[in-house]
């Protein structure tokens, strides 16, 4: 266990901006590397080795970092996190959110090779921890140009302890989600759905959150690009 090492691009305090806990103040820790490469990402800077600087850090000094950190949520963000093994990084009297692309099932051993040439090996995570996490979920829709892993949507479907957020570009794309959940048979009730964009303009579009409630979905904001636009650390 003492080999555990962790990428961290960044880590700093803000605001969830999205999903079931919108507005709460948390520590965002941010992991380096990713499986996916998705057009519109905003944070491509973590994809890779030479994407953006990072640095390495033992267990026990991201256990620190949370620890020094006075915010009851910790949120693991990427880049992927689900590349690491998140149920060693745990402390009393703090709420878990992980912040993941759902290609990866977090119970099952990894062995996954980036296109960097990265290998990433790691053990299963204790599903007995990480089930006290608050998982989002963020399939990737077909204007990411990305694939969908059937395997792990399937794995993510039948849990309760997380829920869906989807990204849409246009109207069009909620029905793109529908024939998703309901090939999944996912709840709508634990589906989110934001706006894709990092300006302040893109998100201030009251008709297409309409087409979203209308649809039966939780509607997502992106308080913090509503907020300070395009800027990291927020």
């Amino acid at each position: 266990m003492n080999d555990i090492t962790y990428n961290i691009s960044e880590h700093f305090i803000s605001i969830q901006g999205e999903g079931n806990f919108c507005g709460v103040r948390s520590l965002f820790i941010r992991f380096q590397f990713c499986n996916l490469t998705c057009s519109w990402c905003d944070t491509k800077y973590t994809w890779n080795k030479y994407s953006g600087n990072h640095k390495q850090f033992a267990v026990s000094e991201v256990n620190d970092l949370i620890r020094e950190n006075n915010s009851g949520h910790v949120i693991f963000t990427g880049g992927e996190p689900s590349l690491y093994r998140l149920d060693m990084l745990t402390s009393e009297k703090r709420k878990y959110h992980v912040e993941t692309n759902g290609t990866i099932i977090p119970t099952q051993p990894l062995n996954m090779t980036l296109p960097d040439g990265s290998v990433f090996t790691r053990e299963a995570m204790d599903e007995e921890i990480i089930s006290l996490f608050n998982w989002v979920i963020s399939p990737k829709l077909s204007n990411s140009r990305q694939k969908i892993n059937s395997q792990s949507i399937e794995y993510w479907a039948e849990k309760k302890w997380g829920i869906f957020k989807f990204i849409a570009k246009t109207v069009a794309d909620i029905e793109e989600i529908n024939t998703f959940i309901e090939n999944f048979s996912i709840d709508k009730n634990r589906v989110y759905i934001g706006i894709e964009g990092t300006s302040r303009e893109s998100q201030l579009k009251p008709e297409f959150a309409d087409e979203i409630i209308l649809n039966g979905y939780n509607y997502s904001p992106r308080l913090h690009v509503l907020l300070w636009g395009d800027v990291r650390g927020k």
